[in-house]
């Protein structure tokens, strides 16, 4: 058995409910329910997330899907850069040969980074968009980022993307059929390597 995963739905009442069905497609392990909010807002909330839309139609599964990639699924800085900060933060790790690989695939030609510790609110964004540093922003974790998704969005037209030193892993999709039919829909915003896992 591994650490806690984190059942995220739109409202917490929601992921309670539909965390007894994931339990089902994860014998044996630990299960907490989170809204989206309340996962974000959490101290140290779970690394392994299932998302686990309401159901209620496949639009707005759509909907919490498209807020969880932009909100939720920020990859890892660059190896370099990762150690690179855990030299000056005394935290350095070693990447796995996988990421090494996948970073290669992906890094292009970045050639720098900017390391926002700690929470980054509106003030502080805009005051690193008007600085003109870097447009690769790397942060702690998804949840030290207090920003609405529109604000969010306007920083994305300015270039602006996201990294995150304690990214969160997705487990699995928690989809009814109808989602898992739609996955044409969905397959750009999720990691192409999501497992999907069907509910009644």
């Amino acid at each position: 058995m591994g650490s806690t995963i984190a059942c995220i739905a739109p409202a917490v009442r929601r992921a309670k409910a539909l965390s007894k069905a994931v339990a089902a497609f994860a014998a044996g392990e630990r299960l907490d329910a989170f809204s989206m909010a309340g996962y974000l807002a959490a101290k140290s909330p779970p690394s392994r997330i299932v998302l686990c839309p309401s159901g209620r139609s496949v639009a707005r599964d759509l909907e919490f899907l498209s807020l969880a990639a932009r909100r939720l699924l920020w990859p890892a800085p660059p190896v370099r850069f990762q150690q690179a900060i855990g030299g000056l933060r005394n935290t350095d790790g070693p990447a796995s040969l996988g990421q090494r690989r996948e970073e290669a695939a992906v890094s292009g030609g970045l050639s720098a980074v900017l390391l926002l510790e700690g929470n980054v609110g509106l003030v502080r964004a805009r005051a690193a968009l008007s600085a003109g540093g870097p447009r690769d922003w790397v942060v702690e974790s998804p949840g030290r980022v207090r920003l609405s998704p529109r604000q969010l969005d306007r920083l994305a037209g300015s270039g602006i993307r996201w990294s995150a030193l304690a990214p969160v892993t997705l487990v699995a999709l928690f989809a009814t059929p109808a989602l898992a039919r739609a996955r044409a829909r969905w397959k750009g915003l999720l990691p192409a390597t999501t497992r999907v896992w069907v509910r009644d």
